[in-house]
């Protein structure tokens, strides 16, 4: 898939060097060949965006309590625990009470929710192991050193 350079991921022109914007276009380039862009899986869902933040965010995070995943959204515990019920009832998450505080509720995701994020990652594993393959020893090493220093720089 062709990488479309458009408005929403290059922002304000002023904001980024003709470097970095070269850095930043060939970083996005990267992200949607390797299949971590492509939303087909999820434009398949009868899903909410405030739905699919949820499970994001309990993808990277593993299990949070719903205070969590409200202050995380910006949301009303209300409203949290309606979408949570939608997201229970469609078999996605998983609610239990907290075992350190019985007062708690803790969020982690379902197996069906996790089976996509699989999906999903095994696409990307998949190109990248096929692009790595094309490449010499000494380019992945390349890659690998690029790589390595923009994630400890990213750490900021």
């Amino acid at each position: 898939m062709e990488y479309n350079l458009h408005d929403t991921t290059t922002l304000k022109k002023d904001i980024l060097s003709p470097d970095e914007r070269e850095v930043w276009v060939l970083y996005m380039k990267v992200l949607t060949s390797a299949g971590l862009g492509d939303v087909s899986e999820w434009m398949k869902l009868d899903m909410s965006m405030p739905q699919m933040k949820v499970l994001m965010l309990l993808n990277n995070h593993g299990s949070l309590k719903v205070s969590e995943i409200a202050d995380s959204m910006g949301a009303s515990l209300p409203n949290t625990t309606g979408l949570l019920d939608r997201l229970e009832s469609s078999g996605f998450i998983i609610r239990k009470p907290s075992e350190i505080d019985r007062r708690s509720i803790d969020v982690s995701l379902a197996e069906s929710a996790k089976s996509i994020f699989r999906g999903l990652y095994e696409q990307g594993h998949e190109k990248i192991k096929r692009s790595l393959q094309k490449m010499t020893d000494a380019e992945k090493e390349i890659v690998k050193q690029g790589l390595t220093i923009l994630s400890i720089a990213l750490k900021d």
